[in-house]
């Protein structure tokens, strides 16, 4: 409870703290998430989305265990129910119904059915879990494990004078139960629709938090937990951060969570090269990145921000096996995992991190923008403007602009040939040169970094032809990897450029392969408007940064394999074991 701890409380958790666990004897850590390998821990609810109650309930095994998660995130086990729908909640009152349009327990006092948060204790401390449960069963209580510590409570009582009377009544049975509550880290289990407490854990915000593992330890079946609808393998932790709200972590194997990520990020349908390449970019995005969230305590987050997982709700049979195929691959640069950034669609040229983000250039060699001669898809679109919204928004981020918009132009281009500045003219003649990363990202948030005025500025790539610049039979893409020798012996990489004889005359290397030319296919284009009003044409979707899901789909489709993906949109790497 908030604000309100009971006298006799402070000296049980003193107690607590002083006396340290009791645990169960000899009880060992579980298996890794069930035999899934490397953990990760993936935040749920937390934040803003922190909850009060949270219903879970096996979907596919038979009751929960209770414990903890050490640090190395191995679950330690504590007790037991064999209950398939369980709620966990904050230690205060919370009250059983729909709210917010989700049914489970709130603050809002909202039903009759109530978890009251102060409690009975009887004498004494238990060595274990069973050993409370039996004691407090004969007054038809519940086990509680405070600080480590276990004891035997009873009763769920949403008021001081609530509690007292059941005191009264405990002692004229002869016992003389000790009024008690929790601390603002307490976390109570119970039966979801009731009033029933299972168990109740209090770490006194020593931030280990309450551990929640589907299905019987003797075995080891493979358990699925439905909560909100999603269907998740693995084990839960439920922690009340600084006293907060339950911040809810899905822990389990990173092969588990990667099939959870894979089937959202691209078709079930699509090629199995394409799909590995995602599990591999997915997988090493996790490695690298893992920590994201680490003042929440998880690695990663279930959205966007990190990488969209959903548990098994859209799992498929090819996803599945992508990720099975390629167990434990991640990108590499230097032996180290890479971040490897990925979008829906790059429209014909990805682009650098240090383009988009400002980042480092030199921390990601491999992050650079490459033109995209694969990516087919139609991801084109537009966005209009007046002159006078363009105006007002780029006096909202500081620019100077008198009147209206009276023309913008493409003034310079990046390496893949995206726009890397963009001028806009008001009225007055004043000319307003933009960063396209503040242009797309903070000022008109256009659907892509690959943009111009007119189609032509945007065309895509064509796709590669069977054709081609080839040596002792081998087609290649234009000079990378193709070294020149000079009449003394020596060897030098050969620049894009060079120039060679083909049947049709002297052609740019880099323009003769098939398809490896260095330009994004687009170039400066300007534009007046168009009575008062600017159109953007675009194509791609997304951040532009890293691998096109869109472009790894085509070059599957061509017989590319899903190395040969990967070392298209990332520079350098290379696929292995970390």
């Amino acid at each position: 409870m908030r604000g309100k701890f009971v006298q006799i409380a402070v000296l049980c958790l003193v107690l607590a703290l002083l006396t340290g666990l009791a645990g169960e004897p000899a009880q060992a850590a579980a298996p890794a998430a069930q035999g899934q390998g490397e953990l990760i821990r993936v935040g749920l609810h937390y934040g803003t989305g922190a909850m009060e109650g949270l219903n879970l309930e096996n979907s596919v095994g038979s009751g929960y265990r209770f414990g903890y998660y050490d640090s190395g995130s191995q679950f330690v086990a504590l007790g037991s129910t064999p209950q398939k729908a369980i709620s966990v909640v904050e230690t205060m009152n919370v009250y059983y119904g729909a709210y917010d349009g989700y049914t489970s327990y709130h603050t809002a006092p909202i039903s009759s059915v109530v978890v009251g948060e102060y409690h009975l204790q009887l004498p004494g401390s238990y060595a274990t879990f069973a050993d409370a449960q039996a004691a407090a069963s004969y007054y038809g209580g519940f086990p509680a494990c405070i600080g480590g510590v276990f004891y035997a409570r009873v009763g769920s009582y949403t008021t001081r004078d609530g509690a007292l009377a059941g005191q009264a009544s405990l002692a004229a049975q002869g016992v003389a139960a000790e009024l008690c509550g929790t601390s603002a880290y307490g976390v109570s289990v119970v039966v979801t629709g009731t009033s029933t407490i299972l168990f109740q854990y209090d770490d006194l915000g020593q931030g280990t938090g309450l551990g929640v593992l589907p299905g019987a330890a003797e075995t080891g079946e493979k358990c699925v937990t439905l909560s909100k609808g999603f269907r998740y393998y693995g084990g839960f932790r439920f922690e009340r951060i600084k006293g907060g709200a339950l911040t809810v972590v899905n822990i389990l194997g990173m092969e588990d969570y990667l099939k959870g990520v894979v089937s959202i990020e691209m078709s079930d349908s699509w090629p199995m090269e394409a799909l590995k390449a995602q599990a591999v970019a997915a997988r090493s995005y996790a490695v690298a990145l893992r920590n994201t969230h680490s003042a929440h305590h998880f690695d990663l987050c279930y959205d966007t921000h990190c990488q969209a997982y959903f548990g098994l709700n859209l799992a498929g049979a090819n996803c599945d096996a992508a990720v099975d195929q390629t167990a434990g691959q991640v990108a590499l640069w230097e032996g180290q995992a890479a971040c490897t950034y990925y979008h829906a669609s790059n429209g014909g040229a990805s682009e650098s991190i240090s383009v988009v983000w400002g980042s480092n250039q030199a921390k990601y060699p491999y992050l650079v923008g490459v033109a995209d001669p694969y990516e087919t898809y139609d991801s084109s679109w537009t966005r209009s403007f007046t002159g006078a919204v363009l105006a007002s928004k780029l006096q909202a981020r500081g620019y100077g602009v008198s009147g209206t918009i009276t023309a913008i132009e493409v003034t310079a281009l990046t390496e893949a040939g995206n726009p890397r500045l963009v001028t806009f003219t008001d009225s007055a003649g004043k000319r307003f040169p933009v960063s396209t990363s503040e242009l797309v990202g903070k000022l008109l948030f256009l659907p892509s970094y690959r943009y111009g005025f007119d189609s032509a500025a945007v065309a895509p790539q064509p796709a590669p032809s069977s054709g081609g610049l080839s040596i002792n039979g081998t087609t290649v893409d234009g000079a990378a990897g193709l070294y020149a020798i000079d009449g003394n012996g020596n060897l030098s990489p050969v620049g894009g450029d060079a120039y060679i004889i083909t049947e049709s005359g002297v052609s740019q290397l880099s323009q003769a392969g098939s398809g490896g030319g260095t330009g994004g296919g687009g170039g400066l284009s300007a534009t007046t408007g168009s009575n008062g009003t600017f159109t953007f044409v675009g194509r791609g979707s997304g951040h532009n940064i890293g691998m096109s899901q869109r472009g790894a789909q085509a070059m599957a489709q061509q017989g590319y394999t899903y190395v040969e993906i990967l070392q298209f949109y990332y520079t350098g790497i290379t696929v292995g074991y970390t």
